[in-house]
């Protein structure tokens, strides 16, 4: 495999893993809507999971430029980054919906 399907293979996996932790992020905020709190820490956790996986991705990335060996850069790898980005403030949101929701239930009395 050369070095730009290296690069693709390397975007590709962020993007699969960073949208899959948006998702969970989003059905987190969901269950959090509804009061399911325990199924929302739940999806959170899973998508810090997924977050993770394609974290690893890019610090294996950063490693590799850090020792000298540059990466190759395409408009494919700079979109995964954004997907990435994506995908933090997606569980920061979530956990912010998560922390308001608990204070809306106890002001409902419910």
């Amino acid at each position: 495999m050369d070095s730009n399907e290296k690069t693709y293979e390397l975007a590709f996996n962020i993007i699969v893993h960073a949208g899959e932790s948006r998702s969970l992020s989003s059905e987190a905020m969901d269950a959090a809507e509804n009061y399911d709190f325990d199924k929302a820490e739940e999806l959170l956790n899973k998508a810090n999971e997924e977050f993770l996986k394609c974290h690893e991705v890019q610090t294996g990335m950063l490693t590799k430029e850090a020792n000298g060996e540059e990466n190759n850069i395409n408009v494919i790898l700079i979109h995964s980054q954004d997907h990435l980005t994506m995908a933090t403030m997606a569980m920061d949101n979530a956990k912010r919906w998560i922390k308001i929701n608990k204070k809306l239930q106890k002001l409902e009395g419910k």
